[in-house]
């Protein structure tokens, strides 16, 4: 569906009732009459400890305005499974959306291990908090969110637990890949990540990333994780019939994370699909913008969050 309205129209619409996202434009087009004011993208360049690291950075319409919520989408092991659409869905209701590519990823520059790509995290967080991208992309610095599938949930709930001022994470069906590496044989860790594309990334081979994995299993164990924390609301999505990742050991995380009091709000949908979450994409989308807007709200409610 598309609408062509006047600036004014849209920001009216916006504006209704004081809401910091238009959810009703997750799934419909409106272009603006100006042409200054309508939606674009730009090409992400930051460095990561040295490395250069790609992505785009979407722009919402802006007749939005000022202090858009920020959201950072981080991909799974290896990067094949995309949520461009959500993003996509996210930056049309009136989010700045980044989606990267970790180094040694994709072409960004660098080599791929777990630690790197919380690290990546972690950086960026600090990247779009400066003044000068929060003065350039009309963001708001205490709005920031992460999102993350598969091997990309564990990304972001470590990143967020090394960093202050993240406002929300969305994991989608997240792989505890510290709980598994802590369970799970050399030889058989070693069919698994070949299996999920090991040799599409810039490594020094599985023993470099599994060494990794070694020195940082017990710290990003999803339960031990939860416990650091702070302030910090959590959407955890997952797939019923999801036959990568087991849902025993995400219920014990969530567990975990509902006795962390400073995780509000702390929320799980479950759907009956698989890893992909193919089939739900579209509620996926009205499930994380419905988050990120009822955060928000909290915010304005209690600003010392």
């Amino acid at each position: 569906m598309l609408c062509l309205l006047p600036a004014e129209a849209i920001l009216a619409g916006c504006a209704k009732d004081g809401a910091v996202l238009k959810t009703e434009n997750l799934f419909r087009d409106e272009i603006s009459a100006e042409a200054e004011r309508i939606p674009d993208y730009d090409a992400l360049v930051f460095k990561s400890d040295g490395a250069d690291i790609y992505g785009q950075i979407l722009k919402p319409d802006r007749a939005y305005g000022e202090n858009r919520p920020c959201v950072l989408f981080f991909h799974g092991f290896a990067g094949f499974a995309r949520f461009d659409d959500v993003g996509q869905a996210l930056c049309r209701a009136g989010c700045v959306v980044l989606i990267v590519h970790h180094r040694g990823a994709w072409g960004s520059q660098g080599k791929y291990s777990v630690s790197n790509c919380v690290r990546d995290a972690v950086n960026l967080i600090g990247y779009v908090k400066s003044k000068n991208f929060t003065a350039k992309y009309r963001t708001d610095a205490d709005s920031v969110f992460l999102a993350g599938h598969s091997m990309g949930g564990n990304t972001v709930l470590n990143a967020a637990a090394r960093s202050s001022g993240v406002r929300g994470i969305v994991m989608l069906t997240p792989c505890d890949i510290g709980t598994m590496t802590l369970k799970m044989p050399k030889e058989e860790m070693r069919r698994f990540l070949a299996e999920n594309g090991l040799e599409v990334l810039k490594t020094d081979g599985f023993e470099a990333v599994y060494g990794d994995l070694l020195r940082h299993a017990e710290e990003y164990s999803f339960p031990r994780a939860a416990g650091r924390l702070q302030k910090t609301a959590l959407l955890l999505i997952t797939g019923e019939r999801d036959t990568c990742i087991s849902n025993d050991v995400l219920k014990t995380f969530y567990e975990a994370a509902r006795r962390n009091k400073s995780l509000t709000p702390c929320l799980h949908r479950s759907y009956p699909v698989g890893h992909g979450l193919m089939g739900v994409r579209v509620q996926i989308c009205r499930d994380t913008a419905d988050f990120i807007l009822k955060t928000c709200e909290m915010k304005k409610i209690c600003p010392a969050r």
